[in-house]
């Protein structure tokens, strides 16, 4: 367990704790070397000891910690300590985007193009550069005050995805999952934008198009059963804007915007 005052590396001193996960512990740290705050990502030990895991999370975080970009949390370093590894990445102060959906949904339709819009443009970055994220999901876009979003964990969730067995990490990701992953096929960009097209649909309604108790169940629907209209749910939804959410939920890749860049277009004409 590590505690206030811990020196990580010989160079990170941990302030607080921040939050778990089904991965990773996360604290917020200062940079001794740089005299910058970070969050500070350790992961679990028992991953630690895994060698494909441990192999995967590194490449992983070389690959996130080439990602420069506004919409895009940055990763500033990585390394191992006291028998696993840890990750540290630009800290910023402010809500995730789960946070604001529980006190602040149903968003207006204008404000929840805008927030979709920036997670857009950090998957189009990512996805160009051959980076898919594979957990896109409320609790890893951080929001500040004036809107601005930023998607952290890119790549990195690839180590962990796959483990269906983390009942809580897999319970908040199974109501995100695609199609796809839900079957456990191969993922491409597609099936980030369907992830995407999940939050705007949470975004607009205050609920995800799918839930059930069990996370296997959650996945299932996905795979099977067409979601309620948004405008069910919220009646003031544009039908175009309903329209480009419905594009994006498409079981089929095949029937999903082609890009990024498709998507956002269709968001700026709705």
């Amino acid at each position: 367990m590590i505690d206030t005052g811990t020196l990580v590396d010989n160079r990170y001193k941990v302030i607080s704790r921040l939050g778990t996960g089904g991965m990773a512990d996360v604290f917020l740290a200062e940079d001794q070397q740089l005299g910058r705050k970070v969050a500070l990502k350790l992961l679990h030990r028992r991953f630690a000891e895994e060698p494909g895991f441990v192999e995967r999370f590194r490449r992983e975080a070389q690959a996130a910690a080439g990602l420069q970009h506004p919409n895009v949390v940055s990763v500033y370093d990585r390394g191992a300590y006291d028998g696993t590894y840890y990750i540290a990445m630009e800290y910023l102060p402010g809500r995730n985007l789960k946070q604001l959906i529980r006190e602040e949904a149903p968003l207006d339709p204008v404000r929840s193009i805008d927030i979709t819009i920036q997670i857009l443009k950090a998957a189009r970055f990512a996805h160009r550069r051959g980076v898919i994220h594979r957990d896109l999901k409320p609790h890893n876009v951080i929001i500040d005050d004036s809107d601005n979003a930023k998607v952290t964990d890119f790549g990195i969730a690839r180590a962990g995805a796959s483990d269906m067995t983390e009942t809580g990490s897999i319970m908040g990701t199974a109501q995100y999952l695609s199609p796809e992953q839900a079957q456990g096929h191969a993922v491409s960009a597609s099936s980030d934008l369907y992830s995407i097209a999940v939050v705007l649909y949470e975004l607009l309604t205050g609920r995800v198009p799918f839930d059930a108790d069990a996370a296997v169940t959650i996945a299932l629907k996905h795979v099977s059963e067409v979601p309620a209209t948004p405008t069910a749910i919220n009646p003031k939804i544009p039908p175009e804007l309903e329209a480009v959410v419905m594009w994006g939920l498409n079981k089929s890749a095949a029937d999903r915007p082609r890009d990024a860049d498709d998507f956002i277009a269709a968001l700026e004409s709705a």
